[in-house]
């Protein structure tokens, strides 16, 4: 993607996320989520590294949605009115150009820096106890 194309994804998709944390005040939550799916695909052409903001805010959006349409019961770690300030957090960070600031949006969404692969516990030619004979 172009500049221009990068810029425009990136206010909208700021705009999208102020206008749910604003329908999440007013408790009309089943309007949350429009236009996701087109950020979604969009997001899929990948990008350099400024794209991972922006896929970080696309997980928090999903993660969101789904924690709505589970009558908040996903994600209990996050309390249902938080997600308007973590979203309105997000948007704020994407409008100002920055990186995203929030740490609990980072650590539940960015899975570049909170990914821990399974560490080898076993020498290399060692069998598991859960290998058949």
């Amino acid at each position: 993607m172009t500049d221009p194309q990068y810029q425009r994804l990136c206010e909208g998709l700021a705009t999208a996320l102020r206008r749910d944390a604003e329908l999440h005040a007013k408790q009309d939550y089943w309007q949350i989520g429009q236009g996701f799916l087109h950020y979604r695909s969009m997001l899929r052409q990948g990008g350099d590294h400024r794209y991972r903001k922006l896929v970080v805010a696309l997980r928090l959006w999903d993660a969101w949605i789904l924690a709505r349409n589970t009558d908040w019961l996903e994600y209990p770690e996050i309390p249902e009115a938080r997600w308007a300030e973590l979203a309105a957090s997000v948007a704020a960070d994407l409008a100002a150009g920055r990186e995203i600031q929030s740490f609990q949006v980072n650590s539940f969404f960015d899975l570049d820096h909170t990914l821990e692969l399974p560490r080898q516990t076993l020498r290399p030619h060692e069998a598991s106890p859960l290998d058949d004979p």
